[in-house]
């Protein structure tokens, strides 16, 4: 399955991939379908499997970052408080998406803290990469 090839995932046992497999579904979207909205509950943890989706950050001069690279992990809000999206994701072209339940998984990390804890530090890595985009493209120096 394509989960095993995410970097997200990498290095985890099968067993798990296996679990998580179980309650994640693929989805395909068509141009303009919006996936979700800032503000929204966030159920679902994204994978792109084709495609590209736009990330558009609310504000004064709202910021969209492309979601185009074959297993980029958005979404996330689905895995940390307060559990709500935080930007808008919309389809910029035809895309296909892993659709992961994020209640479930956050019950499989209690089962498996190990490779739970393996996962929210490379998530932890995705986010902090995707702000300091974020700090470049308002023209601030990251901290």
């Amino acid at each position: 399955m394509f989960i095993r090839e995410v970097e997200l995932f990498q290095q985890i046992p099968s067993h798990i991939i296996d679990e998580i497999a179980q309650f994640a579904t693929e989805e395909s979207y068509s141009v303009e379908q919006v996936l979700f909205r800032e503000g929204d509950f966030a159920d679902y943890l994204y994978i792109l499997e084709d495609g590209q989706i736009a990330i558009t950050l609310p504000g004064k001069e709202a910021i969209t970052f492309p979601v185009d690279d074959t297993g980029s992990v958005f979404g996330w809000s689905a895995l940390v408080e307060p559990r709500r999206y935080t930007a808008t994701a919309e389809c910029t072209m035809e895309s296909k998406v892993i659709k992961i339940d994020g209640e479930r998984l956050l019950r499989l990390f209690e089962r498996h803290p190990n490779e739970g804890l393996m996962i929210m530090r490379r998530l932890a890595g995705i986010i902090g990469t995707r702000l300091v985009q974020s700090y470049r493209r308002m023209g601030i120096q990251s901290p």
